[in-house]
């Protein structure tokens, strides 16, 4: 079966101001296949959360060269480590439920659903049925939250062929396949997602949900798809920026971009410029794309159109350039942390805000002294790790800490201890990766060394980079 189920007509906008739009009729059919594709998604998460399961029982991002399992889902699947977690913790509990375990494969249960009922249900059944209510009905009660007639049978869509065996031994695999077929089942659901996207575009802005009996569009996503209303959100607006530019539109149906590659070139990306960022989101590193996007983000004039920097090139002279004043504030700063933190975090900013001016300019002011602090202490003794922006230099990692300096070539093979053989790299990847044999590094630093992440015998490595760029394709 193919992961596209809903009909291309379906899938074609229909006009801003169409009059042959019939909202009742559109309401109807839309829902229905959100629904079908919201149970295929689910099963595949089922399907995921297995092969989840086993690659974190053997700790398989360490085989793969990613000494953090975030830096792992990031650069390979497009995804957060705690969904992968969540993935794995869900699929492991459904198997000491098996009465819960049959309601989600026959479509009664939403993944939603189960990941909450599998954190507190157990496998016990009720020694008894619970007692009847016998309180008398409340006449003033509102009989029926939603429509009287909607469907609410259970739906239980099918997955895709190339998905529905995935899952079958996975425990005797070891992390090379494991991530090869969480791949597979990644692809499968981003199709899923941008047909959800499209339609959820259309029934989100026409306001269907009304017509459907809920009072808003994340009560009906929660209660109608079992979704979540910030990940349905993510997808139109994702799908509102593929109208703009079509390029990056087909580049992201066809896989070509991971969810988090395509997040992160969105605010960025124009109708003039989408060919050459798809390019470079494929080309280099999620960490490396991240940097890039910030770097056009801060020298962009106004809305005009930025294309990618030079591959290889310096970013630090962009990303600090000088701002003009009657410029207007763009970004927004959002932390969490204990109530003494942010109350001890606002009364430094306004020991740095006069009384007539807004709490950003004394949080700017705040931050330019920390930052003239921070440039006032007596510079590190390694010069390699300010050369190297304090960061480890092994492509897609995340790490700031735990930093070593390590030899390219190593001094025990007649290398020495000129700064061109010298590079940062965490603790993690210095001890058990390079030392284990799981990553090869040469050539000349900074710039010019080779990376090679999953080495194993007999087989070519899971990546080969230089630098953040990829020299062979993913």
């Amino acid at each position: 079966m193919e992961a596209e189920i809903v009909p291309a007509e379906v899938l074609v906008p229909p006009e801003a101001y169409g009059r042959g739009f019939r909202h009742d009729d559109a309401a109807l059919v839309i829902d229905g296949y959100l629904r079908r594709l919201a149970g295929q998604e689910a099963r595949c998460r089922g399907v995921f959360g297995h092969l989840a399961r086993s690659f974190l029982r053997r700790r398989g991002q360490q085989a793969l060269g990613f000494a953090r399992l975030g830096d792992y889902t990031r650069e390979r699947l497009g995804l957060s480590a705690r969904e992968l977690q969540s993935l794995a913790a869900v699929a492991e509990r459904l198997e000491a439920l098996p009465a819960i375990c049959a309601a989600f494969e026959d479509g009664g249960l939403s993944w939603a659903q189960v990941r909450l009922v599998a954190g507190v249900a157990s496998a016990e059944t009720w020694p008894e049925p619970p007692p009847a209510s016998s309180t008398p009905p409340d006449p003033d009660e509102t009989r029926a939250a939603f429509a009287p007639d909607l469907d609410w049978n259970a739906i239980r869509e099918a997955i895709p062929d190339e998905v529905e065996g995935l899952a079958i031994g996975c425990t005797a695999l070891d992390p090379f396949a494991l991530d090869t077929r969480m791949r597979a089942v990644v692809r499968a659901r981003q199709r899923i997602d941008w047909q959800t996207g499209r339609l959820l575009r259309v029934f989100l802005d026409r306001r269907l949900y009304r017509l459907m009996g809920f009072s808003s569009a994340g009560r009906y996503l929660t209660e109608r798809l079992g979704s979540s209303a910030r990940k349905a959100r993510a997808l139109v607006a994702l799908e509102r920026k593929t109208w703009q530019a079509p390029a990056f539109g087909e580049a992201y149906r066809a896989g070509d971009l991971s969810w988090v590659r395509a997040l992160t070139v969105s605010p960025i990306v124009t109708e003039d410029t989408a060919a050459a960022w798809v390019g470079r989101a494929q080309e280099v590193t999620v960490r490396r794309l991240n940097d890039e996007v910030e770097w056009a983000l801060a020298g962009r004039d106004g809305l005009a159109p930025v294309a990618p920097p030079p591959a290889g090139a310096t970013l630090d002279e962009w990303q600090t350039c000088a701002r003009p004043e009657w410029e207007l504030t763009d970004s927004e700063i959002t932390f969490t942390a204990p109530a003494s933190v942010v109350s001890l975090f606002r009364t430094a900013i306004l020991a740095f805000t006069d009384r007539t001016e807004w709490y950003w300019i004394g949080c700017e002011r705040f931050l330019c002294h920390v930052r003239d602090e921070w440039r006032a202490q007596p510079r590190h003794r390694d010069p390699i790790f300010e050369r190297d922006g304090w960061r480890c230099a092994v492509p897609a990692c995340s790490s700031r800490r735990n930093l070593h300096d390590h030899h390219v070539l190593f001094r025990s093979r007649g290398g020495d201890n000129a700064r061109d053989n010298r590079v940062t790299v965490c603790a993690a990847h210095h001890l058990h990766g390079i030392h284990a044999g799981r990553i090869r590094a040469w050539g000349t630093a900074p710039d010019g060394v080779t990376w090679e992440l999953g080495v194993r015998p007999g087989h070519a490595p899971l990546l080969r980079c230089a630098g953040d760029r990829y020299v062979v394709a993913r």
